[in-house]
């Protein structure tokens, strides 16, 4: 069962941002994202918990994208799993060509220390090219984006 000692610690809204640490694959995409210098990903973090369950929203600043994830609470941090996500990012490569990237998984862990929570968020994409004259979309590559984050309870 669960522990009727774990509470809503983390429920209220956080801010921060995250900064990615590693990217794999991507084609373009990934080589301007791991070419680039690591930049920060503004953006907030709603938490409602139920004793050890917890749902967190997470909404990017920076590119748009919101995620919905489901997960479990411990004594001092959770982990959770994305549920749905409901934007796609536009990507313009240094090369020119322009990418679709669509999440199909994230992750996400925190552990709490007062005020501030800190962990990773992992999100895999699949890449697509898009023909503006024959509107089709194709599928090229798919990527996966490891952060870090800090946030501050508000």
């Amino acid at each position: 069962g669960q522990s009727p000692f774990i509470t809503g610690q983390f429920a209220g809204t956080w801010a921060g941002a995250t900064v990615p640490i590693r990217v794999s694959g991507g084609e373009c995409v990934g080589a301007d994202l791991r070419a680039s210098v690591p930049g920060l990903d503004q953006g907030t973090i709603t938490l409602t918990q139920n004793a050890a369950d917890i749902s967190a929203v997470i909404r990017s600043e920076t590119t748009g994208l919101t995620c919905r994830y489901d997960g479990n609470a411990s004594f001092t941090g959770f982990a959770a799993t994305a549920v749905s996500c409901d934007a796609e990012i536009l990507f313009q490569c240094s090369t020119g060509q322009s990418r679709i990237l669509r999440p199909i998984g994230s992750t996400f862990t925190a552990t709490q220390n007062g005020a501030t929570a800190t962990g990773t968020v992992t999100t895999s994409y699949n890449i697509f090219s898009f023909d503006p004259v024959s509107k089709v979309e194709t599928p090229v590559a798919g990527m996966t984006i490891e952060s870090q984050f800090t946030a501050i309870r508000r």
